[in-house]
């Protein structure tokens, strides 16, 4: 009985939750959109540097205690679960809703340097962790491959940066 009582309360306290996310993001995006007008910094700098990494803290920390505390697979699990959750589901919902909004069928994008530079780093990454863990590494991925990772992200700001400065 308590269970059966329990699930609609969680389920409501889910729903409070996300909108208050919803909420506060809302405004954080709208913050940023601000204080990037007011400095003159593109928006795709913003978003690649203070509005991700603010968005992932909080799967860094989570990621890195579950691979201290000998959970290697799980933290590798949920690295790549997060951003595919966030692409299929979250840009999903954000295009369906504004299409409804907009009346529309369909809603023009563009892929900007930045995102497809990140598209060709997370390959890169991708392809590294493949080679290294399952051919070279018998399933092993060495300590090594942190610092190329952090590499590859260090290129990946580095150059999404630039280009982003260099189409002006």
């Amino acid at each position: 009985m308590a269970l059966f009582a329990a699930t609609p309360i969680a389920l409501y306290g889910f729903i409070i939750g996300a909108t208050w996310i919803d909420a506060i993001a809302d405004h954080l995006v709208g913050m940023l959109d601000f204080i990037g007008i007011l400095f003159r910094i593109p928006g795709p700098v913003i978003g690649l540097t203070i509005l991700a990494w603010g968005n992932s803290v909080a799967d860094l920390s989570a990621n890195v205690a579950m691979a201290r505390k000998g959970l290697a697979n799980m933290a590798m699990t949920a690295c790549f679960a997060g951003p595919v959750f966030n692409i299929l589901i979250g840009l999903g919902l954000g295009f369906s809703t504004l299409a409804t909004m907009e009346g529309e069928s369909e809603i023009k994008v563009e892929l900007k340097a930045s995102v497809v530079t990140g598209f060709i780093f997370v390959l890169l990454n991708c392809a590294a962790i493949l080679g290294v863990g399952i051919f070279l590494g018998q399933g092993r991925i060495p300590k090594q491959h942190g610092y190329l990772a952090l590499t590859l992200y260090c290129l990946y700001v580095v150059s999404s940066v630039l280009l982003t400065y260099a189409k002006k």
